[in-house]
């Protein structure tokens, strides 16, 4: 099973520790692959500066996943796209998933759940759900 995350939902589960513990330990387990792109990777880091949710999330933590992330998901390489979605950072997010194969994209976000994404999604055999879903999923 392959998954990418959006960045929402990475956030989500870093700020919530058992649904982290669970995450981690299934990915541990091999119940899951995390594929993931430089761009994607790259918001992530980002993200995890911003004052407001660097407070939120030890940096510890932050720096432990990160590491983990970085050494056990899967990197796909982007090639050049054309504009998928209606928020043009959204279509790293969306291509990761479909050059990465993935059969799960986690995102609560509305701009991935248009009709025409969802299209794209569904034609490249792509569920959307949420981390909170695919962990209770993996049980």
């Amino acid at each position: 099973m392959r998954i990418t995350l959006d960045t929402n939902q990475f956030l989500r589960a870093l700020m919530r520790p058992p649904e982290l513990a669970t995450f981690i330990m299934s990915w541990q387990a091999q119940h899951f692959r995390v594929v993931c792109s430089a761009p994607l990777l790259e918001e992530y880091e980002l993200v995890l500066k911003y004052p407001k949710i660097s407070t939120l999330i030890y940096p510890e933590l932050r720096r432990l996943f990160l590491t983990q992330l970085s050494h056990e998901m899967e990197l796909v390489i982007l090639p050049k796209i054309a504009p998928i979605c209606r928020d043009p950072d959204d279509d790293k997010v969306i291509a990761t998933a479909v050059f990465g194969h993935v059969d799960y994209l986690a995102t609560t976000d509305e701009d991935l759940r248009t009709t025409s994404v969802a299209r794209l999604l569904d034609e490249n055999g792509i569920t959307l759900t949420t981390i909170d879903d695919f962990l209770a999923m993996l049980g």
